[in-house]
């Protein structure tokens, strides 16, 4: 993957929710282009935040036995410009599950301002052919990475 948009999970509620923290740097190359002297993280890449925490919460949930893919986003609404320099904490809470389906909502806040929410719905898939041995391995690595600090267990909604 090219963008890892997710610096590291600050909580996770197993099966519940996942906090991730993203810190965004004005060396981020999507600045060259979008746009020169004003520069603003394109709404794309925010919805791709939401997908990979969503992706971690999901995939963590079943200890990396299952590979989520992001297959719809449903009312996406850009609030406000992310700049360089902003820090980025994206909330994403499983809202419904069967087993082959998830839905999620995912918000993002600066400085618990909402800049972004979307609904994402998932299709849920075995691992193994996603993650082959080697490709497994990486994807743990990166997850344990990113867990190092986080908080495990219950999220209040208060700050």
């Amino acid at each position: 993957m090219r963008y890892i948009l997710l610096d590291k999970i600050e909580r996770f509620h197993q099966s519940h929710r996942l906090i991730g923290i993203k810190t965004v740097s004005r060396s981020e190359d999507f600045f060259t282009d979008h746009f020169p002297g004003q520069p603003v993280m394109p709404g794309a890449l925010l919805v791709e935040c939401m997908a990979q925490a969503g992706t971690a919460l999901l995939e963590l949930s079943q200890d990396l036995r299952v590979k989520a893919l992001l297959t719809m986003v449903d009312r996406a609404k850009f609030k406000t410009p992310v700049r360089p320099g902003d820090t980025l904490s994206v909330d994403v809470t499983l809202q419904s599950t069967d087993g082959a389906w998830a839905r999620v909502d995912g918000v993002i806040r600066v400085q618990n301002r909402v800049v972004a929410d979307a609904m994402l719905t998932f299709s849920i898939h075995a691992a193994a052919p996603f993650y082959p041995a080697a490709i497994h391995d990486m994807v743990k690595l990166t997850y344990d990475d990113m867990l190092r600090d986080a908080v495990i267990g219950p999220i209040s909604d208060t700050p």
